[in-house]
């Protein structure tokens, strides 16, 4: 007997394969980040998490690839970006781009 609820594997592989491209990106950021850590010599733990970091990061930028320019089968490519970047870079990266976006509003403001 089975204690799954019924229907639930065959919704699952559904969802999977919708989100088939943005889960690859993902898994190559993560995987990307990871041997970029490796070679550099990093702890384990910084591997870890980086690489974690980089696969959650890959997830957030996939559904708003359009915000930023980007056409929806780019989400691999993107992927692989960050995790080649790896979890610092794409952080001061980010922080880079909020800090001048509040530089300047706080411009436009005076």
């Amino acid at each position: 007997m089975h204690d799954t609820l019924p229907g639930l594997i065959k919704q699952t592989m559904k969802w999977i394969t919708s989100y088939l491209p943005t889960l690859y990106a993902a898994g190559a950021a993560f995987s990307i980040s990871a041997l970029m850590s490796i070679y550099d010599g990093k702890s384990l733990v910084q591997t870890a998490t980086g690489s974690m970091a980089c696969g959650i990061m890959t997830l957030a930028v996939a559904g708003s690839l359009e915000f930023f320019g980007f056409p929806a089968n780019a989400v691999t490519f993107v992927g692989a970006s960050i995790g080649f970047m790896g979890a610092v870079k794409v952080r001061d990266w980010v922080t880079g781009i909020i800090e001048n976006r509040a530089r300047n509003s706080k411009n436009e403001d005076q």
